[in-house]
């Protein structure tokens, strides 16, 4: 039986949702009290959005190895946190496109909570998902793509 493995660029969503809105929430402060008009301040706020999603992007990667050995999936993330389950265990795979990336949620059969990662495209060379689909799809898992 050979592995199958698979790069895949994770991010932990939750820090890149902290970040990004404590980010907004400090430039807005620093903003509201410098004493200029009021439209510069909201265009200090718009401005700093890009630089805001791109700090809170580089400092939430979680890079992942997903492997396909025996009959599992093993995911290895970069922070040494694996998860692994059963591919017979899995009712199906939604994976659902969002800007900046994907939501990939496995649902189990025994109505088990589904498992759910988040993809970043953004600032990421090209990863491994279509193979990585390929690959689980050929062990009998089914797929949407929504």
């Amino acid at each position: 039986m050979t592995n199958k493995s698979f790069h895949i660029a994770t991010l932990h969503r939750g820090r890149y949702m902290l970040l990004l809105l404590t980010g907004v929430c400090v430039v807005t402060a620093i903003a509201s009290r410098l004493p200029i008009s009021e439209i510069v301040k909201i265009l200090v706020v718009l401005v700093s959005l890009p630089l805001l999603i791109f700090c809170s992007t580089k400092w939430s990667k979680n890079n992942s190895v997903w492997t396909i050995q025996g009959g599992n999936i093993v995911i290895r993330f970069k922070n040494q946190q694996e998860d692994s389950f059963p591919l017979d265990n899995i009712k199906y795979l939604r994976n659902v496109p969002r800007s900046g990336g994907n939501l990939i949620m496995f649902f189990f059969k025994k109505g088990k909570t589904p498992q759910r990662y988040w993809r970043n495209k953004l600032f990421e060379k090209a990863d491994d998902l279509n193979a990585l689909v390929h690959a689980i799809r050929e062990e009998g898992v089914e797929y949407y793509y929504m």
